[in-house]
Parts: structure tokens; C-alpha cells; sequence
């Protein structure tokens, strides 16, 4: 009797994965589409929404949305995150200030970048400035 449970349990595995053997598999929408590359899949496309520093304003939890996103340099290299928006009593930007450098959080230098020199690109701020003249940036406190 215990001889025979396993012996039927097998036999209904195997009668029932023929049924999935059979099955048609669709044909693929479009057939000259390539899967994205690495470098795509961690650079996808960014949205075309795109505000100047100056004249911007942001409400608190627009602000803190924008805490930790990246900070790309005006040749497109990653430099850092942004750590807070200091904002007037209206809400509009007076400055940015950002955590650049360093690995892993670690050795990281807070700078301070004016409206005039960022730009908000889709998900991304980007700076006018290459990677040397970022660090040449004020530091501040963190």
C-alpha cells in the first residue's frame, strides 16, 4: 500500500505536466524589440519635465521628496545625492545643498549650489558644472 502512494503520485505529476507541454506560447508583439542593457535598466529614460533653479518654488513634501535623489554633473557623471533645499518663507529655492563624493556615504563633502547653477530633470538634478568645479563648491556644516 505505502509502495503504491508514491508510484501514483508520480504518475499524476507526469500526466498533468503534458498538459502544460502542449500549450501554444504566444509569438512575441515585436519580434526586432532587445531586451534593454544593463546601462539602460540603471539609466532609464527620464521623463522631459524640466525646472530652472531660479524662480523655483517647493512645498515641504515636494522638498523632501527631492532628498536623496542623484546629482549629475553637467557631462552627465554621477556626483552625489541631494541632502535638503534650504526655501523662504514662500517656499522658493535659495539653495541646494548636497552630499557629493565620497563611497558609500562614507567621505562624503555637503556643498552648497545656488538655484542659477541646477536644473531638476525629470528625477535627476543636474548641475552646470563639471565634477572638479562641484568640489570646488563651499563646503558646509552637515
Amino acid at each position: 500500500m505505502y509502495k503504491l502512494a508514491p508510484l501514483s503520485l508520480a504518475l499524476a505529476l507526469a500526466g498533468s505536466t503534458a498538459a502544460f507541454a502542449q500549450t501554444p506560447v504566444p509569438p512575441a508583439t515585436s519580434p526586432s524589440t532587445t531586451p534593454p542593457t544593463a546601462t539602460e535598466r540603471a539609466n532609464p529614460p527620464m521623463p522631459e519635465v524640466t525646472k530652472d533653479g531660479e524662480n523655483l518654488n517647493l512645498t515641504d513634501a515636494e522638498a523632501k521628496a527631492w532628498v536623496d535623489k542623484v546629482v549629475y554633473s553637467s557631462d552627465g557623471k554621477n556626483l552625489g545625492e541631494v541632502a535638503a533645499f534650504a526655501r523662504d518663507g514662500s517656499g522658493k529655492v535659495t539653495e541646494l545643498h548636497a552630499d557629493i563624493g565620497g563611497f558609500m556615504g562614507l567621505g562624503e563633502t555637503r556643498v552648497r549650489i545656488l538655484p542659477s547653477q541646477f536644473k531638476l530633470v525629470g528625477e535627476r538634478v543636474v548641475i552646470s558644472m563639471t565634477r572638479d568645479q562641484a568640489k570646488a563648491l563651499p563646503q558646509i556644516a552637515k
